[in-house]
Parts: structure tokens; C-alpha cells; sequence
């Protein structure tokens, strides 16, 4: 606590000797003044009793002067009491920055305690608005803030930093973080971020990680880039300041661009392959298919050439997907409803009792644009997956539904096969399978078109016992550019 007499301020003069020097005065220059306007009375009075006037007067004057000032020291001393006291809640609310960072801060000379109030005052002004101003910068910032004192304990934060982690920091304030009772408890797999404050605290640089798993007390998992720096807490401890960033954005852009490479460079492959393996294969395929019509009814070696007739058109249709998983753009654009072509597609393949299609009216169901030879691909594509993972006696269910009108879902769910949360997007990528005979072309080449529908196609897994691959595309007709077929 700071007081007037601190040695944060000199003070020249004290209010309560003030006081009782004035008030002694004023009752001094009273007496004299009464003793003044006596003066025709006194004369009319022999001298005795002139004496005895004078000297009763002078005793007054004294006796009164006494007075003033012992009044006015009671008095003085307890308004500098309050002062004193006001200037102390002052200095408790304005912040040392000098003194913590062990700079001592120049004395402030101050003629009495009115002096220091006005000095008190003025100072815890200026950090107000200094706080104002700061706490405003902080809650427009970009990236998250956390400030960690001494023990990696909680200290102070900004709006951003609370969005990021999801959680109400201020009921964290004063604990170590990565406590039990901290916002990113060490036991909840924060071990990475324990090292990096480690890392920060050995060396004397900044420490930078573009990607940090965290664990909030809330149990969010999250990926953050985080920068720590090291700063002066007080004069003999350190403080630590965090700044955090969301890093599944920039992980989720680079994901596109290594996406969009591997794409590239299967559209150029696949036009090798085209023009490479295409032509022989239909060579081969007519050659076989004569040569088995010069065998007779009946033949064994029949059987072989359809073995390898089967062959080629694995083959073919392998090229066939390379293809169109570098050009999924759609060939033609119109109008068409989702609920008849599912409705369709589900009438031309083989009957299976574990397939259920929900009936939807499709009035209800705006049309979508795009083409319908591809997404009758995706759908198929989705349909025979789910009835691959269904076990028997399973079920597999599709529903079309609209989304606010701007878009229109369809679900294709199945029972007794889950996909861990790990595979989500592993699955997405070409030629990555889990099963046995797959190629890893069918999802790409599903999201790829959708995607070039304008759409987004995800996947919805327990992990354990069912899976849900959602598709939503848009109703609104595409912008058609020069060259495109409407």
C-alpha cells in the first residue's frame, strides 16, 4: 500500500500543520482585530484598568489562537487520514508496472496530501485508460492470448483465446494449466504442450510449433499453432505469454493442396494410361472374343477366355475411373430429381432384402442440377459399398431429404460397420483401401464429382457399428461460362 508517506512522493508541507497554522492565525488576527476596535473604549479608562483591558484581551488572543490550531489539527489529521485512505485504494488499483519489472520509479514531489490525492488520482487515471485500451487491443486480436505467471499458472487471457478453447476461462483463473484443476489438464494428453513450455522456459528464444494436440478440460480435442515467449514477472520470476492460432485450418488447406497435386498428377497418368493401355486392351478384347467364336459349343478352353475377358474389362474399367477421377466435371447440366433417380437406381440392381429406400414425395424435394450419368455413379458407387459392409440380416437405408431449400441431402446409412474416426479422410484418397480386392478409386471418384456438382460428400461412423456417407447438393442453377454444356 502506498501512503503520503511513501517514498513514492515527497511532501513538502503537512495538511494538519497547515490547518492549525491558519486557523491559529485567523483566531490571533480575530483577538487583535476585537482589540483594535477597544481602543476608544480603552482610552476612556484610567490606566489600571487600561493594563487590565489589554493583557485580557492579549489572553484571549492566545487562548483562542490555542485553540484554533489544536481544532485544526484534530481536524487536519482527519481529513489526511481519508485522503490517506483514498490514496491507497488508488494505489492498489493502479498498476506497478515500473516496480515489477524492478525499475524504481522517481519520488513525486507534492506540496501536501491534496498534492498526493491529485497525484494518486492522476496515476490511476492513466492506468485506466491504459487497461481500457489494452484490454480493447487484446479482444480484437486475432490469435488467442495467454499470459501464465510463475508454476505455468493462469494469469490473464483475451476473448479470442476463450473461442479457441471453447471454455469459459475465467473459472481457470490462478491455476496452473496444465493441473487437474487447470484448463488443458497435463492427464488428458497435453504432454506436447507441457514439452514446448519446457522447451520455452530452457532457452532464452521464442518457441514456435506449428501444430500442438491439446486436450481441453472439457474433453475438445484440438490442433493449435502456438508461439511462447518468455517475459519478466516481478524481480525474480518470469512469466510466460501464449499465443495461439487454430491450426486445422492450415492443415485442412495443405490437405487440398497435396490433394490437388496427387490429382494433377493422376490426370496426367491417366491420360498416359488412356492412350497407352486403352487401344491394346480393345485389341485384346476383340482378338479373344474371336478367337472363342471359332471354338466350338462345349469347349473348355471357353472358359479360360472369358476368365480373361473378365481381365480386361477390370482392366478397362480401372483406366475407365482414372479418367474420371481427373475430369469429374459433369458433361451435361440439367434439372433432375434426386428421389426418381435413386428410385431408379435402386430398381436396376439385384434384389437384396437389406436394402430400404424411404419413400419421399418428390414434389417435396426441389430438383437439383447436374449431370445424371455421374451422380447415378456416386450413388451406385455409396449403395454397393453400404451393402458390403452390411452384415446379413443387416440393413441399409437410403433418404432423400431438402436442406432449407438451397440444398438437398441424401443419406445412405448401413448397420454393422463403422469406420474409425482416424479413416474419416484416409478413405477419400486414391488407391488407400481396406478392402481385400479394392482399387481405392470409388470415394475419390464419388467426392470428386460431387464436388464438381458444387456439393460436399462426408462420412458420419460410430467407429463401431454404423456408417452414414452424406451427400448434399445445391438446387440453384450453376453459372454457366463460355464453352460449358448446358
Amino acid at each position: 500500500m502506498t501512503s503520503p508517506a511513501s517514498p513514492s512522493y515527497r511532501v513538502s508541507l503537512r495538511l494538519y500543520v497547515v490547518f492549525s497554522l491558519l486557523m491559529a492565525a485567523a483566531a490571533a488576527a480575530s483577538s487583535l482585530f476585537m482589540l483594535y476596535l477597544a481602543r476608544p473604549f480603552a482610552a476612556e479608562l484610567s490606566g489600571p484598568q487600561t493594563r487590565q483591558l489589554t493583557v485580557l484581551l492579549f489572553t484571549g488572543s492566545g487562548v483562542a489562537g490555542a485553540l484554533a490550531a489544536i481544532g485544526g489539527l484534530i481536524v487536519g489529521l482527519n481529513l489526511a487520514g481519508r485522503i490517506r485512505g483514498i490514496v491507497e485504494k488508488a494505489e492498489a488499483l493502479s498498476p506497478r508496472v515500473d516496480e515489477e519489472l524492478g525499475v524504481r520509479r522517481k519520488p513525486t514531489t507534492v506540496r501536501d496530501e491534496l498534492g498526493v490525492l491529485d497525484a494518486a488520482v492522476g496515476r490511476l487515471t492513466l492506468s485506466m485508460d491504459r487497461f481500457i485500451r489494452d484490454s480493447d487491443i487484446l479482444a480484437r486480436l486475432p490469435e488467442g492470448m495467454l499470459l501464465l505467471g510463475p508454476s505455468a499458472t493462469l494469469v490473464s487471457f483475451n476473448t479470442t483465446a476463450e473461442a479457441l478453447l471453447g471454455l469459459s476461462l475465467e473459472t481457470y483463473r490462478g491455476e496452473p494449466i496444465l493441473s487437474e484443476t487447470g484448463a488443458l489438464p497435463l492427464s488428458a494428453g497435453n504432454d506436447p504442450l507441457a514439452r514446448l513450455l519446457e522447451d520455452e522456459a530452457a532457452g532464452l528464444d521464442p518457441v514456435h510449433e506449428t501444430e500442438v494436440p491439446i486436450v481441453t478440460a472439457k474433453g475438445h480435442a484440438l490442433l493449435l499453432e502456438i508461439t511462447a515467449q518468455r517475459r519478466d514477472w516481478g524481480r525474480a520470476a518470469t512469466a510466460q505469454v501464449l499465443v495461439v492460432r487454430d491450426a486445422s485450418e492450415k492443415r485442412r488447406i495443405r490437405e487440398q493442396i497435396r490433394r490437388a497435386d496427387q490429382l494433377a498428377f493422376l490426370g496426367g497418368m491417366a491420360a498416359r494410361i488412356a492412350h497407352e493401355i486403352r487401344t491394346p486392351l480393345a485389341t485384346i478384347r476383340g482378338l479373344l472374343e474371336l478367337l472363342q467364336a471359332d471354338l466350338p459349343p462345349g469347349d473348355n478352353r471357353r472358359q479360360y477366355i472369358d476368365r480373361v475377358l473378365l481381365g480386361v474389362d477390370r482392366q478397362n474399367r480401372l483406366v475407365e475411373n482414372l479418367l474420371t477421377l481427373a475430369q469429374p466435371e459433369p458433361g451435361t447440366w440439367q434439372a433432375m430429381s434426386l428421389p426418381e433417380t435413386l428410385g431408379e437406381l435402386v430398381r436396376m440392381l439385384p434384389p437384396d432384402p437389406r436394402l430400404l429406400l424411404e419413400r419421399v414425395d418428390s414434389d417435396a424435394v426441389p430438383p437439383v442440377w447436374g449431370d445424371p450419368f455421374h451422380l447415378s455413379e456416386v450413388f451406385t458407387n455409396l449403395i454397393q459399398n453400404a451393402l458390403e459392409a452390411a452384415p446379413e440380416g443387416g440393413t441399409v437405408r437410403v433418404r432423400v431429404e431438402p436442406r432449407g431449400g438451397d440444398y438437398v441431402r441424401v443419406l445412405v446409412w448401413n448397420s454393422g460397420a463403422g469406420i474409425p474416426a482416424e479413416l474419416h479422410e484416409r478413405i477419400f484418397q486414391p488407391f488407400f483401401t481396406t478392402k481385400a480386392r479394392g482399387t481405392g478409386l470409388g470415394l475419390p471418384i464419388a467426392r470428386q464429382i460431387v464436388e464438381a456438382h458444387r456439393g460436399t460428400l462426408i462420412v458420419e461412423s460410430d467407429g463401431k457399428s454404423e456408417t452414414s456417407f452424406v451427400v448434399e447438393l445445391p438446387t440453384s442453377a450453376p453459372v454457366m461460362t463460355v464453352g460449358a454444356k448446358p
